[in-house]
């Protein structure tokens, strides 16, 4: 394995690691939702909860999409969801001070404003999206954009 590969694997597992806790706290706050087995194929960078629970408890599987801050911008640098609740997790491994990330529906103003600092790295919050294409993008870097569809 490559030192480009450690710096990118071992920091992901670690992520990954620490996400599962806060997804299975966050899965019973959220109604039911239906997903295929198409999509849980497509997405390499899904981390789902997958505690089994009976149907009356109110527990659900919730799903999250890890988006890393990198010095070169966003990666991945493309999500495609299908409709419903998810845990946006961002990780900022980009070297700056503060990370100021938006998301933004086409050319509309940022339903998302968050700020990550170097200190803190990850940040993460489950998002509602209607359907529609959006970009995730940090203020002060033009060229650094994730681009989400909601289908």
């Amino acid at each position: 394995m490559s030192k480009k590969q450690k710096k990118v694997f071992w920091p992901s597992l670690a992520l990954i690691v620490l996400a599962l806790p806060a997804i299975a706290l966050v899965s019973a706050r959220t109604g039911p939702r239906a997903s295929s087995a198409k999509d849980a194929a497509v997405k390499p960078a899904i981390v789902e909860e997958v505690a089994q629970s009976p149907p009356d408890n109110g527990k659900q599987k919730i799903e999250g999409e890890i988006v890393t801050i990198s010095p070169h911008g966003f990666e991945p640098t493309e999500i495609t969801r299908p409709i419903g609740p998810f845990l946006l997790v961002l990780d900022n491994y980009s070297r700056l001070s503060v990370v100021s990330v938006l998301l933004s529906p086409g050319a509309g103003l940022p339903v998302l404003n968050v700020s990550v600092p170097r200190e803190k790295r990850l940040w993460s919050d489950i998002v509602d999206l209607p359907p529609g294409s959006y970009t995730l993008r940090e203020a002060t870097h033009p060229g650094w954009v994730c681009r989400i569809t909601i289908r």
